[in-house]
């Protein structure tokens, strides 16, 4: 009997974790736009490169939003493409999943 019960508590913690391990995120920030990309400011100008900026055409620049997106370590939507030659500080890219 207590067998059965240590396993089920395994099997409940396991799926609880992993749950808890989805990363979207969901933040409300401001559309800004130059040459070298899209990106949703947040915070104290902290600006996150949005990878799939597609999803924001009919957003204006300084448009506040609210997004769900997850991080990303690769942005396949910019290879090959041709950006200018200007740096913009980023904390990192995302991929956006919906636009609230």
């Amino acid at each position: 009997m207590k067998v059965s019960h240590i396993l089920s508590l395994m099997i409940f913690a396991t799926l609880l974790f992993s749950c808890a391990s989805v990363n979207d995120s969901k933040q409300t920030g401001t559309i800004v736009r130059d040459c070298t990309g899209t990106y949703l400011r947040v915070g104290d100008n902290q600006d996150y490169l949005v990878c799939n900026s597609d999803i924001l055409t009919d957003k204006k620049d300084g448009e506040k939003v609210s997004l769900v997106f997850v991080y990303t370590k690769e942005c396949a939507e910019r290879d090959g493409k041709i950006m200018c030659m200007m740096y913009h500080e980023n904390k990192g890219m995302i991929r956006v999943k919906s636009v609230k």
